[in-house]
């Protein structure tokens, strides 16, 4: 559980719940209290609901349509002239695949005593391979689909394909931002280098307005769009139906390629997210109470939770690493290989070694105790809290 300073009382933020702690209820040096403290961790603790959920990640493909130079599941460099950076070895899912997948998680269901599956769709870009999406759905509505997700570039979910997926169980789909559209258009390009934002916008325009899909912008800054991206909100509030979003803003960080336009964890670029996230509260779009939250898939070892699947089969600890040679832990034909759990499993963050973590957590703060303080404010904290998005990627 986290404690974190608001403008007039801290706020309590747990797995399973976000209470605010009133000035009256701190101690005389203006903290809560041990006693105070350990009744919030209590709380939740005794909230903390008994899952009978599998999580499967599926990459349906690694391979992709753009070229982003940041992106990590880039293996090396581009190649002057060749229109991109090499990516983790391609590999796309199949019929045989998708029949091995589900025969594979029908096992683990069964021995994990899991009754439900929430599926996450991954790649590469998903929706170059529309029919393994709906294939994938359907197995998974066999065994009980609880919940069902997208990360996906957008440039190719038209109307007829997001409804398509929705009439297979997809319920959430995230589609990522670079800033706004001239920063946009020179960072998320296609393997020819043309931009991408207007396509983009028009077919979430569009599928937003033909389905009942939930979606979730995520607007992914870097050191030139975080100081151009001020109008990005009200152009977005202007073209879609906030109430149907849910936008939340991030940094990109060092991926390791030589990208030059990281930023760092500080105060003041947590105050500058902070006025980002009011603004499109202010707009109309939601943002999501901050939680504290496991990985649904790594932060178990050996799989006991859920299971992140490669295009090709290979089973991975976490999708920061599927597809990276020498994190493979077995296959959904063979299972999980206990010698390779035990030396290469990973968790969350694991590639970013180098980061200020003190530096994060100070910037992490901040932008919470934004968000919270303001949704307060207007009254929306009730509803911030009552549902989370789904799992967010690159």
């Amino acid at each position: 559980m986290r404690l974190i300073q608001g403008e007039s009382q801290y706020w309590a933020v747990g797995k399973n719940f976000v209470a605010r702690v009133p000035a009256d209820r701190l101690g005389a040096d203006g903290r809560p209290t041990p006693e105070l403290t350990a009744s919030l961790e209590a709380r939740d603790h005794d909230r903390a609901p008994a899952s009978d959920v599998f999580g499967l990640t599926v990459l349906v493909t690694t391979r992709c349509n753009l070229a982003c130079s940041y992106c990590f599941q880039n293996a090396e460099l581009p190649t002057p002239g060749a229109g991109g950076p090499l990516r983790i070895p391609g590999a796309t899912v199949d019929d045989t695949k998708v029949a091995d997948i589900m025969a594979f998680t029908r096992k683990r269901m069964a021995e994990l005593d899991k009754t439900s599956v929430n599926l996450m769709l991954f790649g590469g870009e998903p929706t170059m391979y529309l029919d393994s999406c709906v294939k994938l759905l359907d197995g998974c509505r066999d065994i009980g689909l609880a919940g069902a997700a997208m990360i996906s570039n957008g440039t190719l979910l038209t109307a007829p394909a997001a409804v398509a997926l929705e009439n297979a169980g997809l319920q959430w789909v995230q589609i990522t931002l670079d800033g706004d559209k001239a920063e946009h258009d020179r960072s998320r390009i296609t393997i020819g280098g043309r931009g991408t934002f207007e396509k983009i916008l028009r077919n979430v325009e569009k599928a937003s307005s033909e389905t009942a899909l939930k979606w979730h912008l995520r607007v992914i800054l870097n050191g030139d769009s975080i100081t151009s991206v001020d109008g990005l909100v009200g152009r977005l509030a202007d073209r879609l139906e906030p109430d149907k979003f849910m936008m939340t803003f991030g940094l990109v960080y060092d991926v390791g390629l030589g990208y030059e336009k990281t930023v760092q964890h500080s105060v003041s670029l947590g105050h500058r997210l902070a006025d980002l996230h009011r603004q499109a509260i202010d707009a109309g779009f939601t943002v999501g109470a901050p939680r504290v939250v496991d990985c649904q898939f790594c932060e178990e070892v050996g799989g006991t939770t859920g299971a992140v699947v490669n295009s090709d089969g290979s089973l991975f600890s976490c999708y920061h690493s599927a597809g990276q040679p020498g994190y493979d832990l077995g296959s959904v034909t063979s299972g999980y290989e206990p010698e390779k759990v035990a030396s290469r499993w990973v968790n969350c963050g694991y590639e970013t070694e180098g980061v200020d973590k003190a530096a994060a957590r100070l910037q992490g703060d901040i932008v919470d105790a934004a968000i919270l303080d303001h949704l307060y404010a207007k009254g929306l904290l009730a509803q911030a809290t009552s549902g989370q998005p789904a799992p967010t990627g690159h």
